[in-house]
């Protein structure tokens, strides 16, 4: 959308925003391998580099692999399938470019300091108490993927009719682009007050927790998108319903992740600086009586 926006390409030329997508996304590896190094030495990783593999391979090699079944279906059934040399030349931009960044970007990632947790933390597991919390956890998922497509249902519903409507166009990506932003905004909200009531109700394992409310706004936009083919489209043939599911699949996952770590990413701030305002020394004194006893203060369980 940034690149668009500045005319660096132009989404009106036929293939010219998903080849951009591409190479943005291949060209910026080393960002998310040097980000994923650090956030697994955060929680005591030691294969840096089986990581790195993992990031550079789960998300593009299953997105890779839904392509190729498309096109081999589409040239199974007689429709028209992309070109051998498009598809070599995906395969390369994958394994030459993106992988190899990330594998760069992660050995950066190892050299750098690991992000420091502002209490210390001991090894003794603390149980989690039963509350109202537990019974309501699952339900906080809902909560919060309804409050973030919300904001994203009308955009959604436009970008939807430009594409798959022939004859229609769409030029309001400025617009989109303060959506999106929007959208993160209150995804951080959102998964930081759920964290908050979490951490209130003594439940410190915050981080699947924070991911799934967020990437919640995947699942809704994958009922949308069962719900836009059967009111909105009338798709005739194996190869057009083929091509929609495929590609409405991708763009499902894709958000899910985005929204998934822009929850968890701002819970992670979150408990960082709450915590790193707290002095557990002065905050949990020891009594004469429990001097010989190794006490472990409850906000050192959070991180």
């Amino acid at each position: 959308m940034i690149l668009n926006i500045f005319h660096v390409i132009n989404t009106m030329e036929t293939g010219e925003a998903l080849t951009g997508l591409l190479l943005v996304y291949a060209a910026t590896g080393s960002f998310g391998g040097y980000a994923s190094a650090r956030l697994y030495k955060l929680f005591g990783g030691q294969n840096i580099q089986k990581n790195a593999i993992v990031t550079s391979t789960v998300l593009s090699g299953s997105i890779l692999l839904l392509f190729c079944l498309f096109n081999v279906a589409s040239d199974a059934i007689g429709s028209s399938a992309t070109d051998g040399r498009s598809v070599v030349e995906i395969m390369l931009l994958w394994g030459c470019i993106l992988v190899s960044l990330t594998l760069s970007g992660a050995r950066l990632g190892e050299r750098a300091s690991c992000i420091e947790v502002p209490t210390d933390t001991s090894d003794t597991v603390r149980p989690i108490p039963d509350s109202r919390w537990i019974k309501y956890k699952k339900f906080s998922v809902f909560v919060c993927g309804t409050i973030c497509y919300g904001v994203l249902y009308v955009e959604l519903h436009f970008l939807m009719t430009a594409i798959w409507f022939r004859g229609q166009t769409y030029l309001g990506l400025g617009y989109m682009l303060t959506v999106t932003l929007l959208a993160t905004i209150v995804c951080a909200e959102c998964t930081i007050c759920v964290c908050y009531f979490q951490l209130n109700s003594e439940d410190h394992e915050w981080w699947w927790t924070a991911f799934w409310n967020g990437s919640s706004v995947g699942g809704y936009m994958a009922f949308y998108t069962f719900s836009y083919r059967f009111k909105q489209l009338e798709l005739v043939g194996m190869y057009s319903n083929l091509a929609y599911y495929t590609s409405m699949s991708i763009a499902t996952i894709c958000i899910g992740i985005v929204f998934g770590s822009i929850g968890f990413l701002s819970c992670l701030w979150f408990t960082r600086t709450i915590y790193g305002a707290i002095d557990s020394d002065d905050d949990y004194p020891l009594a004469a009586d429990d001097e010989d006893e190794e006490v472990v203060p409850l906000v050192s369980t959070y991180l």
